[in-house]
């Protein structure tokens, strides 16, 4: 995992080493949908939010997706991602669990270059706690949004499981920033790349 500073740049054989492609990933909340079209527009690309485009496919929220099952979301979240990575010149902020998988990450390394949006759990649970009832996996067994301390365990849990992926990103940035400052570290490390 390269940390990406100005003197420390992405590892081009960890990563497609093609920036016309650039994947965000992170958590939920780490500000993938907030960045991405800032890195896009500096970049004069296309962006793609993989969350709208998967409910856009099935003519239905994402909610109601999870309802019949996440693994038939992950398996049409999977087969969006084989598209997008076809395209040239775009931002894709993939949901937070997309590149969880080791194939989905594999495909967006070898399409472009991967960047983690790094947010601490404390962070994290504060951006999400107006939202948890938006989102499936932030709520407990009986449907129900986690708050508080729970809400952090599920975070923290969540965050376990997928920081292997997390931790392979070609590029990882600080995004506790403001956006505009993440973007701008973002494409400076593309810049940097290229």
């Amino acid at each position: 995992m390269a940390e990406y500073t100005p003197s420390t740049l992405p590892d081009p054989a960890r990563s497609g080493s093609d920036t016309s492609r650039i994947f965000l990933t992170g958590f939920m909340g780490a500000g993938k949908s907030t960045v991405g079209p800032l890195v896009a527009e500096r970049l004069g690309y296309t962006f793609i939010d993989l969350d709208e485009a998967v409910a856009e496919r099935a003519g239905q929220p994402i909610t109601v997706l999870f309802e019949t099952g996440e693994d038939a979301f992950r398996a049409l979240e999977s087969t969006l991602l084989r598209e997008v990575s076809q395209q040239d010149e775009v931002v894709v902020a993939t949901g937070g669990g997309a590149l969880a998988s080791e194939t989905n990450l594999s495909l967006a390394q070898r399409a472009g270059v991967v960047v983690y949006l790094r947010v601490s759990v404390d962070a994290l649970a504060h951006r999400l706690a107006d939202t948890a009832t938006e989102r499936p996996l932030l709520h407990d067994g009986e449907g129900r949004s986690l708050e508080g301390a729970a809400l952090k365990e599920r975070i923290q849990a969540l965050l376990d499981q997928r920081k292997l992926r997390y931790q392979q990103a070609d590029v990882v940035v600080d995004a506790e920033q403001e956006p505009e400052a993440v973007a701008f570290a973002i494409v400076d490390a593309l810049n940097a790349e290229s």
